[in-house]
């Protein structure tokens, strides 16, 4: 019996980890050139651009990512990592990872997603990449202290933001034409979305997917897929 169960276990390993990495291979096989439209008249595949640097916060941008790699089955976005070069650089807390693009050679965005962390590691040519493909792009999300980063670009100005609760002050400071809100887990002002802390980043992801995709794209890439709480407005 206990020979039966392990067979079970290990036939029941092997087809879930089969479906993740078909779900993975999906956007990269399936997806269009951005922008494209799609020749059976449905919506194109969009890019989704994280931006890295060495010490950036893992969940900042993981969970994001994970949410843009199984909506709409793997159909719908196109994730890809831009930083100031091809090289292998560190997260925060040591894991390896190679960024897909350099910045002088990341096609456009359609939604730039910027992660905290070690920001002072972005230097001149990381924010004057920041401006430019924010400004290019069609939704900027940050997530978490990410929010210092587009303070630092202007591009809070005007609007509501949040951030992360132990950088409230400092957004404050640091965007003092920005109205700054607490206890939200994200904040859409239009193009800008700003999540609050770490994990917050997957709501800020899951209603992007909404705006683009509609509610029960949403609610099938939170329930199914994250098990994790719809969410529920800014």
């Amino acid at each position: 019996m206990s020979n039966l169960l392990s067979n079970v276990r290990l036939i029941f390993r092997v087809v879930f980890y089969a479906c993740y990495a078909l779900c993975l291979w999906l956007p990269v096989a399936g997806a269009a050139e951005p922008g494209a439209a799609e020749s059976d008249g449905k919506q194109a595949v969009k890019t989704v651009e994280i931006l890295m640097y060495e010490g950036v916060e893992l969940m900042d941008f993981a969970g994001p990512a994970e949410v843009f790699i199984v909506a709409a089955e793997g159909k719908a976005f196109r994730v890809i990592t831009v930083a100031a070069s091809t090289k292998p650089l560190k997260t925060m807390g040591g894991i390896t990872l190679t960024p897909d693009f350099a910045f002088a050679d990341a096609p456009h965005a359609d939604i730039l997603i910027v992660p905290g962390g070690n920001m002072r590691a972005v230097g001149k040519e990381g924010r004057e990449w920041l401006k430019t493909a924010g400004a290019d792009a069609g939704i900027v999300m940050s997530v978490c202290f990410g929010a210092m980063l587009l303070a630092d670009a202007g591009m809070l100005d005007g609007i509501e933001a949040t951030t992360h609760h132990l950088g409230i002050e400092g957004l404050k400071q640091m965007a003092p034409k920005c109205k700054v809100v607490e206890g939200k887990r994200f904040v859409d002002s239009g193009k800008i979305i700003t999540t609050a802390g770490v994990t917050a980043g997957i709501d800020g992801a899951l209603h992007v997917v909404e705006r683009l995709l509609g509610k029960a794209a949403a609610q099938w890439t939170a329930r199914e897929w994250m098990e994790h709480p719809v969410p529920q407005g800014s």
